[in-house]
């Protein structure tokens, strides 16, 4: 056998066995369950998701189909946990501070209650990329979502993972849809005691590399109650923490 024939054989049993090496790789496997999408947003996003958020929205209020209000609202968002609203305005008085785990309501620039609560849309929006994947998946638990049920369906026309149920067609139970593709939350449906409230996250758009769902549409019962719609959208890039302080409500601007 020459040279050049031995070398071409040679190649053609590399090339072949590491066809068939290639061959018995791993796939990557798909979430088994709602754990599973929460670490797998939280592995795509880690350390590429914006830490902090600022914009402006129109907030516009629906009765029975109707429109009876609108404001502008001002907002901002720091992780993890961190998001103060004003209503109509730093002038206004009226707004409110969500903080490690608790919210707090002010009025005529008093406040007038604090709750603990965890903000679902919050976590799922932006905290899941900066929190633990433990840590979020506790505070699933602790909003009553089912994370051991998991299932697949479209939404807009884009493949979603359905995560609380698997029945997405039951709108009784809550649960959370992701992007199947890209990992960002996309509808949020809860169930508090009978009342369900059904959270859509739309329009996303690309906004300096930044992923942002520019309209989010609030329904109770199926019917429509709120429709946000953000502009004046920014990503700073450091924020005076003490604006989520309670204490400061009065004279916090950003």
């Amino acid at each position: 056998m020459n040279r050049v024939l031995f070398v071409a054989l040679c190649i053609c049993m590399s090339i072949f066995t590491l066809s068939c090496t290639n061959s018995k790789l791993p796939k990557a496997t798909a979430p088994q369950d709602g754990a599973a999408v929460v670490r797998a947003m939280y592995n795509r996003w880690q350390n590429k998701w914006y830490p902090n958020f600022a914009f402006e929205q129109k907030a516009i209020f629906y009765k029975d189909g109707a429109v009876t209000k609108e404001e502008v609202w001002q907002e901002i968002y720091s992780q993890p946990g961190n998001l103060h609203i004003r209503f109509n305005g730093f002038e206004s008085g009226k707004g409110v501070i969500f903080k490690s785990d608790s919210v707090y309501t002010f009025d005529n620039n008093q406040l007038k209650a604090k709750q603990r609560t965890i903000h679902p849309l919050v976590l799922l929006s932006f905290d899941v990329y900066f929190f633990s994947p433990d840590t979020t998946i506790a505070k699933l638990k602790e909003l009553n979502f089912d994370l051991s049920k998991l299932t697949e369906a479209k939404w807009q026309g884009r493949d979603a993972y359905v995560v609380g149920t698997t029945s997405p067609d039951d709108n009784s139970i809550s649960q959370f849809w992701v992007d199947k593709e890209r990992l960002y939350v996309v509808r949020v449906l809860t169930n508090n005691k009978g009342v369900t409230r059904d959270v859509e996250m739309n329009n996303y758009r690309q906004i300096e590399n930044n992923w942002v769902a520019t309209e989010i549409l609030f329904k109770t019962d199926g019917k429509l109650t709120l429709r946000e719609e953000y502009f004046n959208i920014s990503f700073p890039k450091t924020v005076d923490l003490s604006i989520y302080d309670p204490v400061n409500f009065t004279t916090a601007r950003w």
